[in-house]
């Protein structure tokens, strides 16, 4: 398949760039580039993305206007991931984790049990949430 008509040739290099150069960079531009990345290359950025947005989203001080769309953004990279990636469901889990900790923050507990049932299906024998995995 060839995307080539649909990307920003010049948006990818200084993603790239940005991501490869030698000075820090802030959690926004790293995020902003692997978003971009990710629809370039989705089997290696994607795990990034979504590990950038958690970090993000679960970093102090805590902004409830922002966390739960970041945590959310979080939760779509993840399941974007090929299936048959080895590390998906952990970080599936660790994303739904994360979206189901902040909906009951914010006492949208409906919401947190849909989620909860997410996470049930990813786990082998259906504990559901990271604490109850076997180690």
């Amino acid at each position: 398949m060839n995307h080539c008509e649909n990307v920003d040739h010049d948006a990818v290099l200084r993603a790239r760039t940005l991501l490869l150069g030698s000075g820090t960079i802030n959690i926004h531009e790293e995020i902003d580039a692997y978003r971009v990345l990710a629809g370039v290359s989705p089997v290696v950025h994607l795990p990034r993305l979504a590990r950038a947005l958690v970090k993000f989203g679960t970093s102090e001080p805590r902004n409830p206007a922002t966390r739960l769309p970041v945590l959310t953004e979080a939760a779509a990279a993840a399941r974007r991931m090929d299936e048959a990636e080895p590390k998906r469901a952990a970080l599936l889990g660790e994303v739904l984790e994360a979206c189901r900790e902040e909906l009951l923050t914010l006492g949208r507990n409906e919401d947190a049990r849909v989620v909860s049932e997410e996470l049930a299906r990813l786990v082998p024998g259906g504990e559901g949430t990271p604490a109850g995995r076997a180690a």
